[in-house]
């Protein structure tokens, strides 16, 4: 590859029937100018192409690092997920299995509560069927002690006559008798 430097440094020997001298020195001064800048022009094309080229490197590590964080946030994003679940499940079972022992728990005391009460109705059925006949007994004892008395009141004299011929003594066993029948 031809440089600026080589046209610079290029010298022709003189001939007769030539080209002339400043026509080629102007062209070589053009061609040299022109040269130079596409030197500058390649250099910095070069140095922007060295540039970019760092850059991609560094987005490909950063690319690297970018996929390693997101792997890693993907596995532990499956991770926590997994757990979560894991202890949803578990509290769901922790819950079902407190519900069932709460049930069960209330239908034994329901069940014995239930039991409790059918006992105290019974003694108190019981206790009611006892209270009626102690009723029954009492107003039959008490009818047959007004009976007795209505007897003993029917049976006293109406007049002080009637009651002097009567034995003093056959009316007090009389008395005596209905008392005791009364009381019995």
């Amino acid at each position: 590859m031809i440089t600026s430097k080589d046209v610079r440094n290029k010298r022709f020997e003189k001939a007769a029937f030539g080209y002339k001298q400043e026509e080629i020195d102007e062209f070589f001064s053009q061609l040299e100018a022109e040269l130079d800048e596409m030197e500058r022009e390649r250099a910095e094309a070069n140095n922007k192409i060295q540039i970019l080229a760092d850059k991609v490197r560094e987005y490909m590590k950063d690319e690297d690092a970018l996929k390693d964080a997101l792997l890693g946030a993907q596995k532990q994003g499956h991770q926590v997920i997994a757990e979560a679940n894991e202890r949803a499940e578990q509290i769901i079972a922790d819950a079902q299995a407190k519900a069932e022992a709460l049930e069960d728990e209330a239908v034994r005391q329901h069940a014995e509560t239930m039991e409790k009460n059918r006992l105290e109705i019974a003694r108190e059925k019981e206790a009611l069927i006892e209270a009626q006949q102690q009723v029954a007994d009492f107003k039959k004892s008490l009818f047959d002690m007004y009976k007795s008395h209505l007897e003993l009141i029917s049976s006293m004299p109406e007049t002080f006559d009637e009651a002097a011929g009567m034995n003093e003594l056959e009316t007090a066993e009389e008395i005596a008798a209905a008392i005791a029948a009364d009381e019995k």
